[in-house]
């Protein structure tokens, strides 16, 4: 019961089906009234046309005469029918004829002259509840005046209304359930593409990220359906595809050091060694453990960045001398490299210092580990509108054109080979990238030669 009354089909069928009710209703109702209305209006004409038939009646010589003796003759005279009433009363109220078979009793209207019209005529119900109409008019019989009251029973015409509006009802009921029939079939047809993207969706599998839905014989009303459905195919897609890579690398990351632990530990391990040994071997262990916790710090980081759930605490903060407390903590290792660091330029930021400290100083010491020996890498700090940009400038070894859209990848490196040297874990940019990210700005490369720009735009 609870399906059937979550269905679309049957929620948008009993709807039509209600309003086609309802229409048909209303507009038998109304033709139902227009044909009332005409009938009535028909029956109040004759009845007047019979009215002035007495009238004329009366006025011809002898009508006296037919009064006293022949009565029934002004009722053959309303065409021979049985319910018509006739009623004529001298001026002094002396009833001079009175066909009334049924005895009923009617109603006797005012005068309204000798050409009464509708407004004139009097509605009443006979004894057993039919309709009547009656009117009175001033007419001559002979030499005197005397006044007629001409009256009819419509039985026959309320059991005509009555049978009408049954077939109104009818007619109303067969239309609303042959419009929800008609409706049911449209429907089941029209939502024969959402059937078929159902299906679609069902057989979505890792291997089938690939697979689209047709939208060329779609309904315009579902193509931003489709297209919504085809572009969240390609997200995950997208997404697989660098799970899954993340994963190999992930593994391939791991591996190293775990595999030069193992290594040097069973080596070491095979055969009797000195103190000294041992504690080369915990040293070397000691280092392969701290990149490893290094490398599971950046990775739950970048986790947590990719699903929002990192907390900003955004303040103002005056760039150049963040610039400078990151460019004093690196100044040691610049010196080992033989390279010089200036920090130039004013601007503030809204931005996490602690977040923003730890990007900066993923740039800075990637800048000191690749600039040329001699050379100055430059912090600066930009204004740009109602934003503004740090960039971390170097001059080095120009970057591979192919290396420039991965950078900010996870576990990427533009030279693999130095990857494990220098204990770089490969994912220094992709932190920077992220944090960008939450703060709602970007981070990019902009080369030119041996100099490459990190810059990081604020909003």
């Amino acid at each position: 019961m609870r399906r059937w009354r979550s269905s679309l089909t049957v929620r948008v069928t009993a709807l039509f089906m209600l309003i086609v009710a309802l229409a048909a209703a209303g507009l038998g109702a109304y033709l139902y009234r227009e044909f009332v209305a005409q009938i009535e209006r028909r029956d109040d004409a004759q009845l007047l046309g019979k009215l002035r038939q007495v009238q004329i009646v009366l006025a011809r010589p002898g009508a006296a005469e037919l009064v006293g003796t022949q009565p029934e003759f002004f009722r053959d005279t309303m065409s021979g029918q049985e319910n018509s009433l006739v009623r004529i009363v001298a001026a002094d109220g002396a009833v001079l004829a009175d066909i009334n078979a049924g005895s009923e009793r009617y109603p006797l209207p005012i005068m309204a002259g000798a050409a009464p019209d509708r407004d004139a005529i009097v509605s009443w119900h006979g004894r057993n509840g039919e309709p009547g109409r009656v009117v009175a008019a001033a007419a001559r019989l002979g030499t005197r005046d005397v006044n007629v009251y001409v009256a009819r029973l419509y039985a026959e015409r309320d059991a005509m209304f009555g049978q009408y509006r049954w077939r109104i009802a009818i007619a109303a009921a067969v239309s609303a359930l042959a419009a929800a029939l008609c409706a049911a079939l449209m429907l089941h047809r029209g939502l024969r593409p959402l059937r078929r993207i159902a299906a679609h969706a069902a057989l979505v599998r890792p291997g089938t990220l690939a697979q689209r839905l047709d939208a060329g014989d779609a309904p315009s009303e579902l193509q931003p359906l489709v297209d919504a459905l085809n572009a969240m195919l390609a997200r995950l897609q997208e997404g697989y595809a660098r799970l899954s890579g993340f994963s190999a690398d992930l593994a391939h990351e791991f591996r190293t050091p775990i595999t030069n632990l193992l290594g040097q530990s069973q080596v070491l391990l095979a055969q009797p060694r000195s103190t000294a040994d041992y504690e080369q071997l915990i040293g070397s262990n000691i280092e392969e453990l701290e990149r490893l916790a290094r490398m599971i710090e950046s990775m739950l980081f970048l986790a947590r960045a990719g699903q929002d759930d990192v907390l900003l605490a955004r303040q103002p903060l005056a760039a150049l001398d963040e610039l400078r407390k990151v460019a004093d903590f690196y100044e040691g290792m610049a010196e080992e490299q033989d390279v010089h660091i200036a920090c130039v330029g004013e601007a503030v930021v809204q931005a996490d210092p602690a977040l923003l400290r730890r990007a900066l100083a993923n740039l800075v010491s990637n800048a000191v580990r690749h600039a040329q020996p001699g050379s100055t890498i430059t912090l600066r700090a930009d204004r740009r509108g109602s934003g503004a940009e740090i960039t971390v400038a170097n001059t080095g070894a120009p970057i591979a054109p192919e290396h420039l859209p991965h950078l900010f990848d996870r576990f990427y490196r533009a030279d693999p080979a130095r990857g494990n040297a220098d204990g770089s874990t490969g994912l220094g940019l992709a932190i920077v990238s992220a944090i960008m990210a939450v703060h709602g700005g970007a981070a990019r490369l902009d080369t030119d030669g041996d100099e490459a720009r990190f810059v990081l735009s604020f909003p």
